[in-house]
C-alpha cells in the first residue's frame, strides 16, 4: 500500500475526472522546451553567422548593385569632363551607363523574387525591398542624367560657356561626393553583422557627405537662380534639373545606409 507521501505517476481518477497531481503539473512543458531550444539555436546562428543564407545572399546582390551605380557615377564624372566636342566618348559612356542600369534591373527584380519565396526573416521582407529599390534608384538617377546630358551635347543650349564650364565643375564635385558615399556603403555592407562599431562609423560618414553634398547643390542653384538674366529657359531648366537629380543620388545613398542599419540592428547586431 503506497504511503501519502509517494509521488504517484500518471493520473488518477477523481469523481470520474483524471487528475494531474501538482508534481505532474510542475514537469517541463516538452513544446515550451523545444521552443526555447529553437530560439537558442537561433541566437548561437546570428553569432557564428549573423546572416541565413537568404538574407546574406541579398547583401551579396545589393552590393552588385552598388558596384553599378559606382561604375555609372564614374562615367558621369567622365561625361561632364568631356569637352562640348566629345560626343563620341560621351555617345559611349552613355551607352555603357544604360547597359548598367539594365543589369541594375535584373538584379532588382532577382532580389524581389527572393523575398517572395521567403529567403530571409520575414519581418524585414519591406525593409531589403526598401534598400534594393534605393540603390537601383541611384543607377536610375545616373542613366537620366546621362542621357540629359547627351542631348545637350548633341544639341546644345544657348548658353554662357563660362557659366556652363562653372557649373559643369560643381556638378564633378556634387557626384564625387556621391562616389566617396558608394565606396563607403559597400564597406558598410561587408561591415554590416561583424562590426557594429564601424559600421556606426561609416553610416555616419554617409550622412556626413550628405550634409556636405547639400551645401553643394544650395550654392549651385543659388548660382543658377542668380544668373538667369544670363540664360534662356531652356538652359536654365536643365542647369536646375541636372542639380537637383545629381544630389538625389546623394540622398538616396544615405537612406540605403540608414535601411542596412536598421536591418542589421532588428537581426541583433
Amino acid at each position: 500500500m503506497q504511503s501519502n507521501n509517494e509521488v504517484v505517476p500518471g493520473p488518477r481518477p477523481r469523481n470520474g475526472i483524471l487528475f494531474y497531481p501538482p508534481e505532474h503539473a510542475r514537469r517541463p512543458d516538452t513544446k515550451n522546451s523545444l521552443e526555447r531550444v529553437k530560439t537558442l539555436n537561433e541566437v548561437l546562428r546570428r553569432v557564428k553567422g549573423f546572416f541565413v543564407p537568404g538574407e546574406k545572399n541579398a547583401f551579396l546582390r545589393i552590393q552588385e548593385l552598388a558596384g553599378l551605380a559606382e561604375e555609372a557615377l564614374q562615367l558621369l564624372v567622365k561625361i561632364l569632363a568631356s569637352p562640348s566636342h566629345g560626343l563620341k566618348d560621351i555617345e559611349s559612356y552613355t551607352e555603357r551607363i544604360n547597359v548598367l542600369e539594365k543589369d541594375g534591373d535584373k538584379i532588382t527584380r532577382s532580389l524581389e523574387e527572393m523575398i517572395g519565396r521567403g529567403s530571409m526573416t520575414a519581418s524585414l521582407d519591406y525593409d531589403f525591398g526598401r534598400l534594393a529599390d534605393n540603390v537601383d534608384s541611384i543607377l536610375d538617377r545616373a542613366h537620366g542624367l546621362s542621357r540629359q546630358l547627351r542631348r545637350v551635347t548633341r544639341r546644345p543650349l544657348r548658353e554662357a560657356k563660362e557659366f556652363d564650364s562653372d557649373i559643369r565643375k560643381e556638378q564633378i564635385s556634387l557626384i564625387e561626393i556621391g562616389l566617396a558615399q558608394l565606396r563607403m556603403f559597400r564597406k558598410l555592407l561587408n561591415t554590416a553583422g561583424s562590426d557594429r562599431k564601424q559600421a556606426i562609423d561609416l553610416a555616419r560618414q554617409i550622412e556626413g557627405l550628405e550634409e556636405q553634398g547639400d551645401d553643394v547643390k544650395d550654392a549651385m542653384l543659388d548660382e543658377i537662380y542668380g544668373s538667369w538674366e544670363k540664360l534662356d529657359y531652356a538652359s536654365f531648366h536643365n542647369y536646375l534639373e541636372t542639380t537637383i537629380e545629381a544630389d538625389d543620388m546623394l540622398d538616396l545613398c544615405e537612406d540605403a545606409s540608414d535601411l542596412v542599419m536598421a536591418i542589421t540592428k532588428a537581426l541583433g547586431a
